[in-house]
């Protein structure tokens, strides 16, 4: 059951940042990669401490999809230098509701 609310998160997330790429009538595979990107980030978030870091739980997400932004915004900077840093601030938003889900949903997992 946690895999598929991990999944069903996840999912949310990807439309959240994709739904507007599609609706703009962006290129489909970048519009797909940033949807699936972000159903990665959430399963990987959702399994995912960093006391290494002594970072609190709020902050693996943010961290997380800030890190695994990274690749594709190398990317995207070669054509869209303007889109970096909303890709990036994106990414650290997004991370951070994911962090939010996954405390409050947390205890219904345990």
């Amino acid at each position: 059951m946690e895999i598929v609310f991990t999944l069903l998160v996840g999912v949310v997330v990807g439309l959240i940042d994709a739904l507007p790429m599609f609706l703009k009538k962006m290129n489909r595979a970048n519009c797909w990669s940033a949807f699936l990107q972000y159903v990665v980030v959430t399963v990987v978030v959702f399994n995912t401490t960093l006391p290494q870091f002594g970072v609190n739980d709020w902050l693996v997400g943010p961290i997380v999809s800030f890190l695994m932004a990274l690749p594709m915004v190398v990317m995207i900077g070669k054509e869209e230098k303007k889109a970096v840093p909303f890709v990036l601030v994106n990414a650290v938003v997004l991370g951070f509701v994911i962090s939010v889900i996954k405390h409050f949903a947390a205890p219904f997992f345990v």
